[in-house]
């Protein structure tokens, strides 16, 4: 059995387009977010996205999940899952408002499994928000990671086990439950990244 062993993400060491990028996701994630419980899968170590939102009086409960998590976030009042993300998310059924899953789906060797898995754990009306790299934006990923030597980059870019675009990531949701008039995606980055929302009814 194949078992998922990613490193944690170390945002800090990662050059000035990385962080950019990084901001440009956060941006329209949290555009998006209900109010509620969120859970953000495979938040890296210190679950930064969700740190940046702990004021954030729409969200009633945080909850991190990841192979590996800072116990300090316990401070801050986030609920951490130290779990290995493969086939199940460690939840019972109809928990979450909302579900993020930033630049980690293309790190998993069963993200339909997982995409299932964010439908089954999503109450009626929330929402699944997720970015990916796209099969455009892999050969300026690679270049920016293999060529400039970024270590953090490297780590990542070495570690992708798919990139997507409209038609697999589409049909991806849709088997998972979710309806095609509830689904929207859209390039984004200059077309290297693609945004997904889903939302259960």
């Amino acid at each position: 059995m194949t078992v998922y062993k990613r490193k944690s993400f170390n945002y800090k060491s990662l050059p000035l387009i990385g962080k950019i990028s990084l901001w440009l996701d956060k941006r329209i994630i949290l555009a998006n977010l209900e109010s509620g419980l969120w859970l953000d899968v495979l938040s890296g170590y210190n679950a930064l996205l969700q740190i940046s939102q702990i004021h954030n009086r729409k969200i009633s409960k945080f909850h991190s999940l990841d192979f590996k998590l800072n116990k300090k976030l316990r401070k801050y009042g986030l609920c951490l899952k130290e779990s290995l993300v493969e086939k199940k998310l460690p939840y019972k059924d109809n928990i979450f408002d909302n579900i993020t899953i930033v630049n980690g789906l293309e790190h998993l060797w069963y993200p339909q499994e997982i995409l299932k898995e964010c439908f089954r754990i999503l109450r009626p009306r929330g929402i699944l928000q997720i970015i990916v790299p796209t099969w455009f934006g892999k050969p300026i990923l690679e270049f920016l990671a293999f060529k400039l030597k970024n270590k953090q980059a490297h780590i990542e870019m070495n570690d992708h086990k798919m990139y997507y675009d409209e038609k697999t990531l589409w049909p991806m949701l849709i088997l998972a439950g979710f309806k095609p008039k509830f689904t929207r995606l859209k390039r984004i980055k200059l077309f290297c990244s693609l945004y997904a929302m889903a939302v259960k009814k």
